[in-house]
């Protein structure tokens, strides 16, 4: 499996954003970021928004990157896009949008109201898109509707909807030109795709594939 290891292309980049004396006061910088460390080249990426974090099984407080593609046992979170992956037989990639460690959405996106937390939330997108980018996914799965607000909106990444294939595809990315993205709910949790949507999604993932 060839992949895209983004610790070694993007840490300097990320630590210099946390460790930028201008964030100190962004709301919960001190629990660090999470990022994903390696994402496979040509592989479906489900996209969130950001990583959650936990008062309570969270013990300690620091910047992480971390690895789930290999595990037999990933989190719970993750079980849906490994079904996927082996439903539709091509490797699975996850990428927050965002690293900042907040489970509560409205915090976040509140961040955006600030000047310097604009700035602090816009330089983890760049760097996000560039990661897309370099990893040349071969569908795109939106599975968060912030996400697809941040995605669409503050990425810029503009998309039509085509016939042919039965859901949006990028056109305004040389990059990214072509690549096919599903919009969806949460894959996982309390507000998940019931199971015959979840299915749907599978069918219409592998149906795409076949057309690309």
């Amino acid at each position: 499996m060839s992949i895209l290891n983004i610790e070694e292309t993007y840490k300097n980049e990320i630590d210099s954003i946390w460790q930028d004396d201008k964030y100190k006061s962004i709301p919960f910088i001190e629990r660090g970021y999470a990022v994903q460390r390696d994402i496979p080249f040509g592989s479906i990426l489900f996209v969130g928004i950001n990583p959650s974090y936990s008062e309570k099984k969270t013990k300690v407080q620091e910047s992480f990157f971390y690895s789930n593609h290999q595990q037999e046992e990933v989190h719970q979170y993750f079980k849906k896009f490994q079904d996927i992956a082996e439903k539709t037989k091509i490797d699975w990639s996850h990428l927050d949008l965002l690293h900042i460690r907040q489970t509560d959405q409205k915090i976040v996106k509140s961040l955006f109201n600030d000047n310097i937390g604009n700035e602090f939330l816009r330089k983890q997108l760049a760097i996000s898109i560039s990661i897309i980018e370099k990893s040349k996914p071969k569908i795109i799965v939106v599975s968060n509707a912030y996400a697809r607000d941040l995605f669409i909106g503050e990425c810029q990444v503009q998309t039509v909807f085509d016939e042919s294939i039965g859901t949006h595809k990028i056109i305004n990315n040389i990059d990214l030109e072509g690549t096919p993205v599903f919009f969806t709910s949460m894959l996982t949790g309390q507000r998940a795709l019931d199971n015959g949507s979840y299915d749907r999604l599978v069918w219409h993932i592998n149906h795409t594939l076949k057309k690309i």
